[in-house]
């Protein structure tokens, strides 16, 4: 690898980072409801969305849907609940799941109303 290929990779990684930070600076404002206490509280506990809602708000984004998808079938996760039991070190931890496909989760799951 390249000086240049290195710096550049820092700086795609400089700026991911500044992205998790103001979407995490977001969601500490308080204008997302948080879905993980009921599901803790309540075991018959269903959210009103799915996983494929889940994929239509990654918008133009659709391969890193199919990404997500694909991951999350392997690991035979199937509805949005269980989805939503894993870190998102966990899903990074998924084959063909990297940061892009972390951070537009976060931001699909944000505009669902849904803090993770």
């Amino acid at each position: 690898m390249t000086r240049k290929e290195i710096i550049d990779k820092l700086d795609c990684v400089e700026r991911e980072v500044k992205e998790i930070r103001e979407y995490l600076s977001q969601s500490e404002v308080g204008a997302v409801t948080h879905v993980d206490f009921p599901l803790a509280i309540e075991p018959d506990f269903k959210l009103e969305y799915t996983l494929e809602d889940l994929y239509r708000e990654f918008g133009s984004k659709k391969s890193l849907a199919h990404r997500l998808k694909t991951a999350l079938q392997k690991r035979n996760i199937k509805t949005l609940e269980g989805f939503l039991s894993l870190t998102p070190g966990e899903l990074l931890d998924l084959e063909n799941v990297g940061y892009d496909t972390l951070l537009r989760t976060k931001k699909a799951l944000s505009r669902l109303g849904i803090d993770w």
